[in-house]
């Protein structure tokens, strides 16, 4: 439950200097206190109960704050109204949404509360309900007349955040009441990176088109296969994209989920779909999930898929981003790029071309100079042991952050890539622009049993 004292500090804050020279009621502080006792002999001394705090809040508040029924009702009979509002526009029906309480709701309603007062900020009793995820309660509410179709911050709908929070009989709830289940959330222009590094070259800086996301989209994101299940019945695009391009299946692989995935592709939805320039196999090897991989091939997947464009990046967060030196590559190329030895092999497996050399060029700076950098050749192999934009390496796909994931470290990693890729007949002798083999980079980085191996396959 969220906080209702926070949302109180924050009127508190708007109205510091009234609110600092008012005590609060004793029948306000009975009831926040939960002091039922002293309420009731408050009561019974016929105190006013229609007074408040500077705020806007009523002992209504805290009796419903604290899910008492039975003294919302008295306090309701004494004549309280029952849509007091705070100076956030906050409701004592609003905080029994958000506790998810029908009970309390129930009183409230039968008592004539208004379902449709919204928060200062837009938000409604419906989507508050949504978000505490009591199907019941949002039920009693829509039945009481409350506005299903209502938005919020960036459209957002009472659909989508049940559907973000797996909330799968509210999503039934709101779809039996006429929820759009193709709704989207506000597009907006975003200017974005695709490095992290502070400094960067100007094509690394772009505007973008963000948002325009569904509640399907919301429910691929959060693993919810029921939640999907009941908006593709109801008319949800599976093939639907955001604004930036991104599908469905996509958003499940993000959000590591491998079932819904499944779901969305036997439900009809694209393999390669690639507006958002990458398709869901190149995401699938960016997030590391063999079994995302494994399911793709299986439902059709392009294995050689280009990737088209880079994603954003924001420097400090471990982001899933496809970096501009990665563009051009291919599955296999990105997965040896990202030390994933386990997915190259299954790539392989399945035909993957272990003799694509990628052209590896990509904007920086030298010193402060914008440039464009020219690697030239880099091989699966080269790839394999880091070559291909060094600094990649910062990034959630260097070969420290995935051996720690899986449990080894990191030469064991890049050494069995490296063996992999020449074992599918790369030749080990290819060289970037200044010169460099495979063996050249990892004697650089140190990886002796990678050069060891490296110095025999070359001879």
């Amino acid at each position: 439950m969220r906080s209702y004292q926070k949302i109180l500090s924050l009127g508190f804050l708007l109205i510091a200097l009234p609110a600092l020279g008012q005590g609060m009621p004793p029948l306000v502080q009975a009831a926040k206190d939960a002091d039922w006792d002293r309420v009731l002999v408050l009561l019974s001394e016929q105190v006013s109960v229609e007074e408040v705090y500077g705020d806007g809040t009523s002992a209504l508040h805290w009796a419903s704050y604290h899910d008492n029924a039975a003294l919302a009702q008295e306090l309701i009979e004494q004549g309280m109204d029952v849509d007091s509002a705070t100076d956030l526009g906050v409701t004592p029906l609003w905080l029994a949404a958000d506790n998810g309480s029908s009970a309390m709701a129930d009183v409230l309603l039968e008592n004539g509360a208004n379902p449709n007062l919204n928060l200062l900020s837009g938000e409604t009793l419906i989507m508050t309900a949504a978000h505490s995820g009591n199907a019941s309660l949002v039920r009693s509410l829509l039945a009481a007349g409350a506005s299903v179709q209502g938005v919020v911050s960036r459209d957002q709908t009472a659909l989508m955040w049940a559907a973000g929070q797996g909330h799968a009989d509210v999503v039934a709830a709101l779809l039996d009441y006429g929820a759009e289940a193709d709704a989207r959330t506000l597009v907006r222009s975003q200017y974005v990176k695709s490095e992290k590094e502070q400094d960067s070259h100007p094509s690394n800086m772009v505007w973008v088109e963000q948002g325009g996301n569904t509640a399907l989209m919301f429910a691929a994101r959060a693993g919810d296969l029921e939640s999907a299940s009941l908006l593709l019945a109801a008319g949800s695009d599976v093939n639907g994209l955001s604004a930036f391009g991104t599908s469905p299946a996509i958003m499940a692989i993000h959000g590591g989920n491998t079932d819904l995935l499944k779901f969305l592709l036997d439900s009809g939805a694209d393999p390669n779909s690639d507006a958002s320039g990458h398709t869901a196999l190149h995401a699938a090897i960016l997030r590391g999930s063999y079994e995302a991989v494994r399911i793709l091939l299986d439902q059709g997947a392009e294995i050689e898929a280009i990737l088209q464009r880079p994603t954003p990046a924001r420097r400090q967060s471990t982001d899933y981003n496809f970096h501009d030196s990665l563009l051009g590559a291919t599955p296999l190329w990105l997965a040896a790029r990202f030390t994933e030895p386990e997915i190259m092999t299954l790539l392989l497996e399945r035909g993957a071309d272990p003799h694509f050399v990628k052209d590896v060029t990509y904007p920086t700076l030298s010193g402060l100079q914008p440039v464009i950098a020219e690697e030239g050749n880099v091989s699966v192999l080269m790839a394999a042991v880091g070559m291909g934009y060094r600094r990649l390496r910062m990034s959630w796909g260097s070969a420290e952050r995935r051996a720690g994931i899986v449990g080894s470290n990191r030469e064991a990693r890049i050494l069995e890539a490296a063996e992999i890729a020449v074992e599918a007949g790369v030749d080990s002798n290819i060289q970037n622009a200044v010169g460099l083999a495979a063996r050249d980079f990892a004697r650089s980085r140190r990886y002796e049993e990678v050069t060891a191996f490296l110095d025999i396959v070359g001879r």
